[in-house]
């Protein structure tokens, strides 16, 4: 489903990386284009999307059209004007065409929603195995364990859990975008279910040296956002 109300927001085109909604990103902007850009969303407080631009041909990368968007905190800003920023996404956004190429991209599009009909039955046991199979392989792979397992057992709301899940351990950035773009959640919390079943039986760590960041509205529905 699509809200029809345009937007137009900055994009952030990146050859390995994928912003879900409900998930921390963080990144070190150097580069002149994109000092500018970040410097336009802190002045316009905008949102801004990050989209997997993959190496097609040579030096010649693609955004895709479907992104997550998210709220920018600074955190840490150097003398030369470098940033280390943090995006928590809140969004998909469909985006139709550019407005703006150089010096960076800007986008045209509108907030893609998730359909979330299910039966409750349906939500409430994907929400069970994938909540029971996440505080598994935490015990299983972490010596302190006590804090995200609790975390997780607080966790109510199946969507930003998938995406948690889309983020941290799929490895392929075609199957994470395929995921993004996936408009039943039904089908995706099947996928990152089979995910993580597949990693029980071939007893794959999964992502154990990754720094996972765990939002504050993973944990319960209607929480603002964690970066305000």
């Amino acid at each position: 489903m699509v809200k029809e109300r345009l937007i137009q927001i900055p994009i952030f085109p990146l050859p390995s990386s994928i912003l879900y909604p409900g998930i921390f990103v963080p990144f070190h902007i150097f580069e002149e284009r994109y000092k500018l850009m970040i410097q336009k969303v802190e002045d316009t407080k905008s949102l801004l999307a990050v989209s997997y631009a993959p190496e097609l041909q040579p030096n010649k990368f693609f955004p895709h059209m479907i992104c997550g968007a998210g709220h920018v905190r600074i955190l840490q800003k150097f003398e030369n004007g470098e940033k280390d920023i943090l995006i928590f996404g809140k969004q998909r956004i469909k985006f139709n065409r550019y407005i703006q190429e150089v010096p960076y991209l800007i986008g045209e599009g509108q907030i893609l929603e998730i359909n979330k009909d299910m039966p409750a039955e349906t939500e409430a046991q994907l929400l069970r195995d994938i909540r029971d199979m996440l505080i598994n392989w935490i015990f299983t792979n972490f010596d302190d364990s006590a804090r995200p397992i609790q975390f997780f057992k607080n966790v109510v709301d199946l969507e930003p859990l998938c995406n948690f899940v889309a983020y941290y351990f799929v490895n392929d950035f075609e199957k994470k975008q395929k995921l993004l773009e996936e408009e039943i959640l039904e089908n995706k919390a099947q996928a990152v279910w089979q995910v993580l079943k597949d990693m029980e039986l071939s007893g794959s760590p999964g992502p154990r040296d990754a720094p996972l960041i765990f939002p504050k509205s993973i944990q319960k529905k209607g929480d603002d956002d964690p970066l305000n």
